[in-house]
């Protein structure tokens, strides 16, 4: 039996499939485009970087496709313990260099088998002057947005409680020596999570962390990374 298909159904189907193909492109609300001809992570192999370099690197990593998936030993964690004034940088960072202003995109799919575990898009100027902004399984509200800003001392802030979410877009916006943080959870539509600043640095480092502080091991899972050098004129609006 052969079945009819409406005319609109057929129309709707047609476009749909075309704008698929059409560069794999996805509109952001930003107006930028996350397209996965972008995706820097296509470029990567075990063997060659690409531009890409480690700091901590981990001791396993895989690249398939454009998945790229680091596993983090345990105690691994970048923090600035404002409470005991302990300092851990061992976490896994997978990092280019950049100067001038920026856009970095990043899509997570943390491992949540354990506290604190955490996959992040992160900002590094030194030692002392950091930004991680992380999909991470929080003590305070799970399954969060959280993000960290280190100037000399870490603070810790808990933003939206993401229960059912696995993976999440993160993007960091860098405009002079302030940072935007915005996130979302289809790749569209961007809400800023943090407005922040960083010393004066031309030349920082903008890459994917991976970390778990008291697990065993986790193995998180990044799927896309793009890094644009533009300048916006309204970060809290990223355009």
């Amino acid at each position: 039996m052969t079945r009819k298909i409406p005319l609109t159904l057929l129309i709707i189907s047609l476009l749909g499939c075309n704008e698929f193909n059409a560069g794999n492109s996805v509109k952001s609300s930003s107006g930028l485009s996350i397209i996965e001809n972008n995706n820097r992570l296509r470029d990567l192999s075990t063997e060659d970087l690409n531009g890409f370099e480690w700091m901590n690197k981990p001791e396993d990593f895989s690249i398939s496709g454009s998945d790229l998936k680091i596993v983090a030993k345990k105690g691994t964690d970048f923090f600035n313990n404002p409470e005991d004034s302990s300092v851990v940088y061992s976490a896994p960072l997978l990092y280019e260099k950049m100067s001038g202003d920026f856009i970095a995109t990043a899509l997570v799919e943390p491992d949540f088998t354990s506290l604190w575990n955490a996959a992040a898009l992160m900002v590094y100027v030194d030692s002392l002057n950091w930004i991680k902004f992380a999909f991470e399984n929080s003590d305070a509200t799970g399954k969060s947005i959280v993000t960290v800003v280190t100037r000399n001392v870490s603070d810790d802030a808990n933003g939206p409680i993401l229960t059912d979410a696995d993976s999440i877009w993160l993007r960091i916006i860098r405009k002079g020596s302030i940072y935007a943080m915005h996130w979302s959870g289809d790749g569209r539509a961007f809400k800023m999570a943090r407005l922040s600043s960083l010393p004066s640095n031309g030349i920082v480092k903008i890459g994917l962390e991976a970390q778990c502080p008291v697990g065993r091991s986790a193995e998180h899972t990044f799927r896309y990374f793009s890094l644009e050098p533009k300048t916006v004129n309204d970060l809290r609006k990223g355009e």
